[in-house]
């Protein structure tokens, strides 16, 4: 096989950092790195370095049209395209360049640009829930915060006002007994499938709410594969194949890194034995594949994913040829993010709503971090500043609700 990095560390951060990744990185020739050089420099990142808002609101801007036609309008080239940014495209929305919007990748390459901390990549120890949703469950206990499981919201009650439109809402009626849950305020931390099942048919009315059912999702499959020594490894046969005793926080042979290729299925992949060790070494035992395929292979029975996961690696690491698969587990989900198509920005709600005391968050709602993790967590910032900036006016509501609950007869 053949690496190709795209490697921001250095002594002096952005932008010089990543400056010299584009122009050190194997993954182009010379002739890419040029256009590549051309049309990155004639772009809103550029503003941005001395206006960060001037140079988001150009981005912005730039939500109608596809990231190929604006690269390709000011001398960006196609081989760029195909090998290096297809790749970062899937990997971030699990669509291409002639599909995706120009607004998201550029916002991402904007931060990269500005912000040093923005390329410094981060692995969980463990699995996400140990290493992410625990410590988070945690803190909300710790604060007497109750989480209910197997709990479904049935409905959400709310008042109307004198031209049938809702007001505000009363609460939630979850669970198997349609149990009514009064409070204060409601917020919809939800995905774009779950936000379109939960909201009440009233509430579309509203053109912020009737948008939301706009928004399409892109589907996914995700390919585990346990191997009986190191795929990734490239240096020793030998190495490849020891697995013989305690290979533990990250010892196991192979590249401790997040990895993408232009000759795979997969948007992005990495040895989570290697990188997240955590829970996912074993002792004896060699790589586990972690894989993500898009729309493209998402019809496919589970066995050819597997079949084409396996002679894919194999394709990038010839070497791995010699190891044995031991373990597969393939997981579909037919609506993943939402689908990053130019013009989609429009149709994002706020975390604020028309409806008094209801609020949304989710990597879906407008913010400039766009449908990932990053953006779930600015979400919830936001709609925790809506809340506190109408907390007076929520209380005030609270308290008149109860007088008239109170006066009634």
């Amino acid at each position: 096989g053949k690496l190709g990095a795209l490697d921001f560390k250095f002594p002096i951060g952005a932008p010089v950092s990543g400056l010299q990744a584009f122009a050190r990185t194997e993954q182009l020739g010379v002739g890419d790195k040029v256009a590549n050089a051309l049309r990155l420099g004639t772009s809103p990142i550029v503003r941005a370095l001395i206006d960060f808002d001037g140079g988001m609101d150009m981005v912005r801007d730039l939500d109608d049209i596809t990231f190929s036609e604006w690269f390709l309008r000011f001398g960006g080239s196609r081989g760029s395209l195909d090998r290096m940014w297809d790749p970062i495209a899937y990997a971030l929305g699990f669509l291409d360049c002639d599909h995706i919007s120009a607004r998201c990748m550029l916002t991402i390459f904007m931060l990269f640009a500005i912000r040093t901390e923005a390329s410094v990549l981060r692995m969980l120890d463990g699995s996400p829930q140990t290493g992410l949703h625990d410590p988070i469950i945690k803190y909300l206990e710790d604060r007497n915060v109750k989480i209910h499981l197997s709990t479904p919201v049935r409905d959400i009650p709310h008042d109307l006002g004198p031209d049938g439109k809702p007001t505000s809402v009363k609460g939630i009626v979850v669970g198997a007994k349609n149990e009514l849950r009064e409070f204060d305020a409601v917020v919809a931390a939800c995905d774009v499938p779950g936000i379109k099942k939960v909201l009440p048919p009233s509430f579309r009315q509203y053109p912020m709410f009737d948008n939301i059912y706009k928004l399409d999702t892109v589907p996914i499959v995700t390919v585990q594969a346990r191997f009986d020594g190191w795929v990734t490894e490239m240096q020793s046969v030998e190495r490849m194949l020891n697995v013989q005793g305690d290979q533990s926080d990250g010892r196991g042979g192979g590249i401790d890194n997040l990895l993408y290729s232009a000759d795979a299925e997969f948007s992005c992949f990495a040895d989570l034995a290697v990188t997240s060790p955590g829970e996912y070494y074993k002792a004896g035992e060699g790589s586990l594949m972690q894989g993500v395929f898009d729309h493209r292979a998402f019809a496919r029975s589970e066995e050819q994913l597997v079949k084409d996961f396996i002679a894919q690696l194999h394709s990038l690491f010839p070497s791995s040829r010699q190891l044995t698969c031991t373990w597969t587990s393939v997981v579909k989900l037919g609506q993943s993010l939402y689908k990053e198509i130019p013009g989609q920005d429009k149709f994002r709600p706020t975390q604020a709503t028309p409806v008094s005391n209801f609020f949304l968050a989710g990597s879906y709602t407008y913010q400039d971090y766009l449908d990932s993790m990053e953006g779930a967590t600015r979400s919830g910032l936001m709609v925790a500043d809506e809340i506190i900036a109408r907390a007076d006016d929520l209380a005030a509501a609270a308290r008149e609700k109860k007088e008239v609950a109170t006066a009634a007869p």
